[in-house]
């Protein structure tokens, strides 16, 4: 035996039914007006329309019309700026990400010249920027130190060491130095 369905029969739509269906997908695809009624006139702070003389002034917001802007823009705008926001958030990352600096570290007597943690804080930090090769900077730390430890009396036979820092890879010994007597 086969199951019997009942075919519902469509009434046809008049041009009215069309209309208030347009209507009211219009009135979805908006964003009603918080600053007026609905009919252009302001509301007061009680959510009523005002009776102080206003009345003849109209929305500036909606024209009176009620709805304030279409929500697919307001959705595009907020896109554009969640973007804006995102590409600045990116370019701090890929900063901070990609940032090195090159610094001299003594090493004291009795520690062991490949054990990172042995080496203590001394002299010299450099910061490399986006413009500038690392090659530069560790030249700045030679220079550097040339400058200040190589033929100093407090330095003097000591062992320094010239470390390349960054977030990915930590810290690495790139040169190690030592001072005369």
């Amino acid at each position: 035996m086969k199951p019997v369905t009942k075919k519902v029969k469509e009434k046809n739509k008049t041009i009215d039914d069309l209309a208030e269906e347009l209507q009211a997908l219009k009135r979805h695809l908006y964003a009603e007006c918080n600053e007026c009624d609905g009919t252009g006139k302001y509301k007061a702070d009680s959510g009523k329309p005002s009776k102080n003389g206003t009345e003849d002034s109209r929305c500036a917001t909606c024209y009176g019309t009620g709805m304030r802007k279409n929500r697919i823009e307001m959705i595009e705008k907020s896109i554009e700026n969640i973007k804006t926001e995102v590409s600045r958030i990116s370019s701090n990352l890929k900063i901070h990400v990609n940032k090195q600096s090159v610094e001299i570290r003594v090493l004291p007597e009795g520690g062991d010249v490949k054990n990172i943690s042995d080496w203590e804080d001394y002299s010299g930090a450099f910061d490399l920027d986006g413009d500038e090769e690392t090659s530069i900077i560790i030249g700045k730390a030679r220079n550097h130190f040339d400058t200040y430890f190589k033929d100093g009396f407090y330095h003097r036979n000591k062992k320094l060491g010239i470390f390349l820092t960054n977030p990915r890879s930590g810290k690495q010994l790139i040169e190690q130095m030592e001072t005369e007597e």
